[in-house]
């Protein structure tokens, strides 16, 4: 499997741990949450560098507007996040 597939299949992975976790509510939708869940899933836990593969897809969703940091006033930044539109 290629680099570009191996990233994609982590990318979907990743964006279903984050569905999942703002489904289950607001205490759910944080980064160390869904970064553990999605490194169980993809059984990458421990491997240093697919772990920073992970990371580096998971700070794309923020830098491409797919997250914004927060959960409301009291809790304006990570480890909350929520999707754009609300």
């Amino acid at each position: 499997m290629q680099t570009a597939d191996i990233k994609d299949d982590m990318r979907s992975v990743l964006w279903q741990v984050v569905e999942d976790c703002i489904g289950r509510g607001p205490g759910y939708a944080q980064q160390g949450v869904v970064l553990r869940q999605a490194a169980n899933q993809l059984g990458i836990s421990g491997d240093t560098r697919k772990e920073q593969v992970l990371l580096n897809l998971w700070h794309d969703l923020f830098r491409n507007g797919d997250l914004v940091w927060g959960l409301n006033v009291d809790n304006p930044g990570p480890p909350w996040f929520h999707l754009p539109n609300g």
